[in-house]
């Protein structure tokens, strides 16, 4: 496994080579790559084409065919027939502004042509670039006035905080109680780069009546366990995760999270190449069940478990107390 460890993440990956034709009309240089056909056709649709060729800067995120071909059966239509939601997608992929991909941004933040936040990060040691944690496998296809970066998948526009998302769903709730009762609102919501990893509520129940009581008379307890979820000032995606990643946490020791996965490397008959993390990932012992849920200002990831510092578990342990 090490053997294989090293020689995957040696590979120079082609992502942050600059191409070298330049094209002039952003129809032409779609139509040349030949993988575009449904992302143009939707530019077409809402009069962007005219508006990216008039621009004097321009930056677009296009998804290739194959990714509009994960969608649901019925996504794609369904955005089509829905105008205002046709423009907000479409839109979210377009900024007025010239970004070249170079493989060193992390936490760049563009802002859209519908003014919302597309997040930027590199992960080198995968090889990996993500526009708010979708791949970026071609980027840099050159237009005498900006750049198109082909994407693995299709953006979908935040719309709502780490904090707005949170309080308006219902099986975090205990999550979110915890959060308002230990006042740590205004320390999620200051950070504009955060991770939170957020146990369901079924995850809560898996903790013990007795250890329930002891944390409900140990308020402190309660803010240490909150905080050891939180990634502070750095965004994660599960695209930057690697089997046996460690993450420094916002607790006040700053205790190591450890993400663990199956570790898979993409076809190297192609470029680019790189590894990257498929199915069951999981942080320390908690599964991740929903992934990728991009905000304003950060991403969450749903987990089946809580996390518990290991020295938290140590001192209810000493009280007699089985956790779960």
């Amino acid at each position: 496994m090490k053997l294989f460890m090293a020689l995957c993440f040696l590979v120079v990956p082609a992502c942050i080579v600059g191409q070298t034709t330049t094209y002039t009309d952003i129809v032409a240089g779609l139509t040349a790559k030949g993988h575009y056909t449904t992302f143009l056709d939707l530019l077409n649709t809402t009069g962007f084409i005219s508006r990216i060729n008039s621009s004097s800067h321009f930056t677009v995120f296009a998804p290739t065919d194959d990714a509009f071909a994960k969608l649901p059966s019925d996504a794609l239509d369904q955005i089509k027939n829905d105008p205002a939601r046709l423009n907000e997608v479409v839109g979210y992929h377009v900024t007025f502004n010239t970004f070249y991909v170079h493989g060193t941004q992390q936490d760049v933040v563009l802002k859209s042509s519908n003014n919302l936040p597309i997040r930027i990060n590199t992960y080198s040691i995968l090889h990996t670039v993500t526009a708010d944690g979708v791949r970026i496998i071609e980027p840099n296809i050159t237009f005498t006035r900006g750049y198109v970066h082909g994407l693995e998948a299709v953006l979908t526009p935040p719309r709502k905080t780490v904090m707005q998302y949170i309080l308006n769903r219902t099986d975090i709730s205990t999550f979110t109680s915890w959060v308002v009762d230990s006042n740590l609102i205004n320390f999620i919501t200051d950070d504009d780069d955060v991770t939170v990893f957020i146990p369901n509520n079924a995850a809560f129940q898996k903790l013990s009546a007795e250890t329930h009581t002891y944390l409900n008379s140990h308020p402190s307890v309660i803010q240490e366990i909150l905080r050891y979820h939180i990634v502070s000032t750095m965004t994660v995606f599960s695209a930057g995760m690697k089997d046996s990643l460690t993450l420094t946490s916002a607790d006040a020791h700053h205790d190591e999270l450890m993400v663990l996965g199956e570790i898979h490397v993409r076809d190297v008959s192609t470029q680019p190449t790189y590894c990257y993390l498929q199915g069951g990932l999981q942080v320390n012992h908690a599964k991740i069940v929903e992934k990728d849920i991009s905000t304003l200002d950060g991403v969450i990831h749903i987990i089946d478990s809580v996390l518990i510092p290991y020295r938290t578990l140590v001192s209810i342990a000493d009280q007699g107390i089985v956790v779960g």
